[in-house]
């Protein structure tokens, strides 16, 4: 029976898809930039099993700051719905400046 130390961590461990006690991953490699095989074998050693997973890339929920431009990642897709949603709800903070305010009241071309 798995026990508490025998479960998965949140670090990316996977359990025995059979016995459920936590398993080891033994090596991986890419396929490609967005495809990696990782083998993992069962740490109950009643149960042995061992079994190969893939790691693959979905989409980024917000861009890179620094993106490879030679690597095409999709975002995630978003309807127009729910970036106006989005935008509606996003409260503007009354300290922030807008971009063409002037310091001190409204700007010299408008008067």
């Amino acid at each position: 029976m798995p026990t508490e130390e025998n479960l998965p961590d949140r670090d990316g461990e996977l359990c025995c898809p059979h016995c459920r006690w936590r398993a080891t991953r033994r090596t991986s490699r890419p396929i490609v930039v967005t495809l990696r095989e990782i083998y993992y074998q069962c740490s109950n050693l009643a149960c042995g099993h061992t079994w190969k997973a893939s790691l693959v890339y979905d989409y980024g929920l917000v861009p890179s700051a620094i993106p490879d431009p030679k690597v095409n990642l999709p975002l995630k897709p978003m309807d127009r719905q729910t970036v106006m949603t989005a935008k509606a709800d996003a409260k503007a903070d009354p300290n922030q400046p807008r971009l063409f305010d002037w310091p001190g009241g409204p700007s010299p071309a408008a008067a």
